[in-house]
Order: structure tokens, then C-alpha cells, then sequence
């Protein structure tokens, strides 16, 4: 085992994808026991009879994950070699939604596909769902694991696991799975930060919400659906069933502290900490900042004013806190509503949420979409190239975007992979709407179905059902997976497939090629033997 960490090869990276699985094992399967704490509340004492969808699939997950771990123990992964990282990233996150289906699968209440689409639905924190709520009474804690998945799977699965994988190596798949904030010197550091702060805002949220009339399991589960900008939901209604059991005032209490968990969520985590150290100037100057106040500020009127004219709520005021929140929880790619199905419902107001669902919240966040930062450099692009046309040839313009309350310089060549980012994004849900429409869906409801499934917003439309056909689950399936690892990390770890294919090719050919040489040798040997 030594040799393996003498130089990076085959084999080392091999090491470095099942250190990593042995430690995600282990972390799905403490995952999937959490929810076994709900028996301790005797509210809960009658889904004793449920422990088994929990313990079994927990507890071989977790010896499973110590049996590998136990067979690399006194291995070092320093180097891994270009883009294996994606391909751990890759696999690391297949690995975790097949077996963060298995509870599901266990109660009989999912097949396979719709288990699969549940599990990838909660870890991409997406919120599509197709739960049993007519069942929910006694499906309490496989509600409470939906939020779990939410939970991990809000900061990205590699971020937890880097928390624990404490070297280089770690180091090498957080960077895969796209992060690139760093809060402190410490690349370690600051993904134990994130996970600080990511916790304290669901802390503080829980309290907020249990203020405000929800009881404590309700609150733990929306507080984790609105800060892993997830969606998820105790109720089939979502946040419009407080709107029916309290009073307004509460109700509407209960969704701007909603509307604020989840632009915590969807926040760049590195602008956030400029915001609570009090760093205003580097805060509200930060172009994903500005541009998503824009944005807010530019659909909200219209999607309120659509509110208002189909009287899609009781009360004028509920009409205002509603659009406002739709646009929020669309932005925020959360997928929370205060209205039974609001897409269906709207009629112009659906052309800004179409946008919004686009371009998703910050970078470095628990949000999906394009992300608003690349959205304001495509913005920035089009006026440079306009003004570089309609001016001198003389004129140079400075191409600049403010980060966190400084100047930046953006290349030409930067602005380009930016350009290509976004056609890419455009032609992928192109290609998943063009699927949905032939499973005879039709148009509008594909392109907007397969836009909330790529943004990881999961607000539907009216396309997924328990009645979905099978091949729609699975394309939006792998939607929600291409949205919360993004694009490259496809284009990267195909690539590095790829290379493994040729190099395993061309050793073939060369072994062959020896051992023809050797064959050839021997039959020299043998032919001039009896001349001798």
C-alpha cells in the first residue's frame, strides 16, 4: 500500500474515490437513523412500527462505511490526478441519492423510480415531490428525513465531508463540487464556517417560526426547506395551510420570516459574512447582490399586479405578501408558496418567474440556476459589446464587476466561458422540455416544468404526479442532478472518463504488442535450437 502514495496513478486515485465513499457511508447512514429520535416523543410512539425502513438501511450503511474504511486505513490520498476530483464528486452524489432512497422504497409507498426521484429531489434540494400526504398522519418521520436530505444536501455533500477528510485531497473534491468561497485563510476552515453559519440560520429560524404559532417539528422542517433553499414541506399546501389554521397577521409573519430565510440561503456565504461583521459597503456592492435586488425589484409589481387582478388570494394585502414571496421563493430556487398551485394560476405573471427561475440565487449558496453572478456578467457583456460598437474605435472601455465592494477586471476570455455557460444551460432545457413534450406534455408546461427542475426550484406546473410516466420522472431526475453538481462538472468528469478509456486502450495495445514480440522471439528461439 505504500507505493500508492509514492506518486499519483490509477490505483491512487481508486484509493481516493473509496475513502471517500467510506466516509459518505457513514454520513448517509447516521442521516437515515436521525429521524428514529422522533420515538422518543410519545406524539410519535406509533410509527414504532416504521423503524425498520430507518434502522436497516442505516446500520449496514454505516458498517459498510467502516469496512472500507478499516481496509484503506494506513493510505495517504495527497494529488489526485486532472479532473478526478469531478468524477469522485460524480459518484459520491449517485452513491448517496441511490441509497438516500432506500427508506422510501422500504415503506411500499414509492417504486423505484419515484423513490429515486424523492431522494435525488431532497440532496439536489430541489422539492419536486411525489409524497403520500393523504398518508402523512403516520409517515411523520420519513417527512422528517425528507428534511435531512435537504440538510445535507443544501451546502453540497463534499462541503460536509471536507469537515471530516482534513487534508489536501478533501481539499481538491470540495474545489470539484464548484465551491470556491473562502471565508477564512483556511480552506478547512471555511467550509466549517459555512457549515456554522448554515446551521445558525436554520436555528434561528426554527425559533422564529415556533414564535409565530408553528409547532416544533413543523418549524424544524420549514426552517431547514427555507434555508437549504429546498421546499419540501409538511403540508401538500405548503405555507398556504398557516394562511387556514391562524390568523393573518401570524400567517403573514410566518412568510416574511420565510422570505428571509430563504434569501439567507440563496445568499453568497461569503457576502453574508460581510453583512453580519457589518462590511455594509462590501455587502449591498457586491454584483450578485445588486443584481438580485434588481431583479426583485423589477418582477415583483408584475407578478403582483397578476395576483391582484385574478384575485389569486382572500385579501389585497395577502395578494402583495404572496407575489412578493413567489418571487422570492422563485429566486431563491426554493419552491415554498403561500398559494395551492401558483404557476398554474398565473398568466403574465409567469413570464418574470420564467426569468427568475433562469438565473437562481448567488454562487457559493445553497440556491441552483445559472447563478446571478454569471447572469449580471451576461448583462455587463451585452452592454460592452453594444457601447464597443456604437463607439470610436479609439475608446477602450474597461470590462469591471464589483466583488464584494471592489473592482474587478473580467477577460474577454472569462466573459466568453460565461456566454458559453449560459447557451449551454439554454440548450439543456431545451433538450429536457423536448423529452417532457414527448411524453406528451405540451409545450408551456415542459419548458416551465424542466426550467423549475434545472434551478432546483421544484415549483410544478402540473406535470409531476404519482401519475408522471416513468421516463418524464427520469429526465427530470437527471435535471435535478445536472443542476446541483452544474454543467461542468459533466463536461470535466466525461472527459476524464475518457481519458481513462484511451489510456486503457493503449495499454492494451501495448501489452499486445509485447507479448506478440516475446511470441515471435520464442519461435525464433525454438526454430534455431535444433540447427545448433
Amino acid at each position: 500500500m505504500r507505493s500508492l502514495t509514492k506518486r499519483p496513478n490509477r490505483y491512487h486515485d481508486h484509493l481516493a474515490a473509496a475513502k471517500a465513499i467510506a466516509y459518505l457511508l457513514i454520513l448517509m447512514g447516521a442521516i437515515i437513523l436521525v429521524p428514529l429520535l422522533l420515538l422518543a416523543a410519545p406524539r410519535y410512539h406509533a410509527e414504532i412500527s416504521n423503524v425498520n425502513w430507518f434502522i436497516f438501511p442505516g446500520v449496514l450503511s454505516i458498517l459498510a462505511g467502516f469496512i472500507i474504511k478499516f481496509l484503506t486505513q494506513g493510505t495517504r490520498v495527497r494529488e489526485l490526478r486532472k479532473f478526478y476530483g469531478y468524477i469522485i464528486v460524480l459518484e459520491l452524489w449517485i452513491i448517496a441519492v441511490v441509497l438516500g432512497a432506500v427508506p422510501f422504497l422500504m415503506s411500499r409507498e414509492f417504486n423505484f423510480t419515484q423513490a429515486v426521484f424523492e431522494s435525488m429531489s431532497g440532496l439536489t434540494t430541489t422539492g419536486f415531490t411525489l409524497f403520500p400526504y393523504e398518508h402523512a398522519g403516520h409517515l411523520q418521520m420519513l417527512i422528517l428525513y425528507r428534511s435531512l436530505l435537504h440538510l445535507v444536501g443544501g451546502v453540497g455533500l463534499v462541503l460536509v465531508l471536507t469537515t471530516i477528510l482534513n487534508n489536501a485531497y478533501g481539499m481538491q473534491i470540495f474545489s470539484a463540487e464548484g465551491h470556491t468561497d473562502r471565508l477564512t485563510p483556511s480552506p478547512l476552515h471555511s467550509a466549517r464556517t459555512i457549515l456554522l453559519i448554515y446551521l445558525g440560520f436554520i436555528a434561528t429560524g426554527t425559533i422564529a417560526f415556533v414564535i409565530l404559532g408553528m409547532d416544533w417539528f413543523d418549524a424544524i422542517n420549514y426552517a431547514i426547506s427555507a434555508v437549504a433553499t429546498g421546499g419540501f414541506s409538511p403540508h401538500p399546501d405548503s405555507l398556504a395551510h398557516y394562511h387556514q389554521v391562524l390568523s393573518q397577521g401570524r400567517a403573514i409573519g410566518i412568510d416574511i420570516v420565510a422570505m428571509l430565510l430563504m434569501l439567507l440561503g440563496a445568499t453568497n456565504f461569503m457576502a453574508s459574512m460581510y453583512f453580519f461583521k457589518g462590511r455594509w459597503r462590501g455587502f449591498f456592492r457586491h454584483i450578485e447582490v445588486e443584481c438580485t435586488t434588481i431583479l426583485i425589484l423589477l418582477a415583483s409589481p408584475v407578478v403582483i399586479a397578476d395576483y391582484m387582478v385574478h384575485h389569486l388570494t382572500a385579501t389585497a394585502n395577502q395578494d402583495v405578501v404572496s407575489g412578493l414571496f413567489l418571487v422570492v421563493s422563485t429566486i431563491s430556487t426554493t419552491g415554498l408558496t403561500t398559494v395551492g398551485n401558483d404557476l398554474k394560476a398565473l398568466t403574465f405573471g409567469l413570464i418574470p418567474i420564467f426569468l427568475l427561475m433562469m438565473v437562481g440565487g448567488h454562487s457559493d449558496s445553497t440556491a441552483g440556476g445559472i447563478k446571478s453572478s454569471r447572469a449580471a456578467i451576461a448583462f455587463h457583456s451585452i452592454h460592452w459589446d453594444i457601447w464597443s460598437s456604437l463607439e470610436p474605435k479609439r475608446a477602450i472601455m474597461s470590462h469591471q464587476i464589483n466583488r464584494f465592494g471592489t473592482k474587478e477586471d473580467i477577460s474577454d476570455e472569462e466573459c466568453s466561458q460565461n456566454s458559453s455557460y449560459v447557451l449551454l444551460y439554454f440548450l439543456i432545457i431545451i433538450a429536457g422540455a423536448t423529452g417532457l413534450m414527448f411524453c406528451g406534455y405540451d409545450f408551456k408546461d415542459s419548458f416551465v416544468e424542466f426550467a423549475s427542475a434545472l434551478g432546483t426550484i421544484g415549483i410544478s406546473i402540473g406535470v409531476i404526479s404519482r401519475a408522471t410516466p416513468t421516463p418524464g420522472l427520469w429526465i427530470i431526475i437527471i435535471g435535478m442532478l445536472i443542476a446541483r453538481l452544474e454543467i461542468y462538472i459533466f463536461i470535466f468528469s466525461f472527459a476524464r472518463i475518457r481519458r481513462n478509456i484511451i489510456d486503457f486502450y493503449k495499454e492494451n495495445q501495448i501489452a499486445r504488442r509485447e507479448r506478440r514480440d516475446r511470441e515471435e522471439a520464442r519461435r525464433k528461439l525454438r526454430k534455431e535450437l535444433p540447427r545448433k
